[in-house]
């Protein structure tokens, strides 16, 4: 009982299997790139994860220009990340997140756009996020706001702080840290 305990506590991926494992394209093991589109296109694209299988992030294009970004909907440009976002809106936590997508929890504090996914899931490549780092939102109103990362912590799930809001407008992505959902990982950006 206390070895599983144990092992309940240990983190579940704490990187991007993309960033440390790449696959040569034409593999056996790379997995096939969906031809559905976001309604926006990046400089880069990394294919998603799909089925545990990996695929090598393809090269990216200098001089494409950004397309506008749709409402509800949040960018990672460095990372290749492009998904909508739902909305959560149980403020006691009893319901479970839902176990694909991204949503936004609309019981954070005030100035605080409070996103979060699983890990492993939709928010594995937040992970590899760092300071400076860019992240846009398309708000649900269609407008963009553009926020630059200012920290990542791994906090347990009792801590309160990254909920609240600060002086000027903020970002918060959460995902899990740990198999039994004790401890998050909480990225913080400031509306720039």
């Amino acid at each position: 009982m206390g070895m599983g305990i144990w092992l309940l506590s240990l983190p579940l991926l704490t990187g991007h299997p993309a960033s440390t494992h790449r696959a040569a394209v034409g593999t056996a093991w790379a997995a096939p790139v969906a031809s559905w589109a976001p309604p926006r296109t990046f400089r880069q694209v990394r294919p998603a994860l799909v089925l545990g299988q990996l695929v090598a992030a393809p090269a990216a294009p200098a001089d494409s220009a950004p397309v506008a970004l749709g409402a509800n909907w949040i960018v990672i440009p460095r990372l290749g990340v492009s998904l909508p976002v739902g909305w959560y809106s149980d403020c006691l936590g009893k319901a479970l997140v839902p176990r694909w997508g991204a949503w936004r929890w609309n019981c954070a504090g005030s100035n605080n756009t409070y996103i979060m996914a699983h890990n492993p899931g939709t928010f594995t490549p937040i992970l590899d996020l760092r300071a400076g780092d860019l992240i846009e939102y398309g708000d649900p109103q269609g407008t963009v706001h553009m926020y630059r990362v200012t920290f990542t912590a791994i906090v347990t799930n009792a801590e309160l702080w990254p909920l609240h809001g600060l002086g000027r407008p903020s970002l918060t992505l959460q995902t899990c840290w740990t198999w039994d959902g004790t401890r998050d990982f909480i990225v913080r950006a400031i509306e720039s």
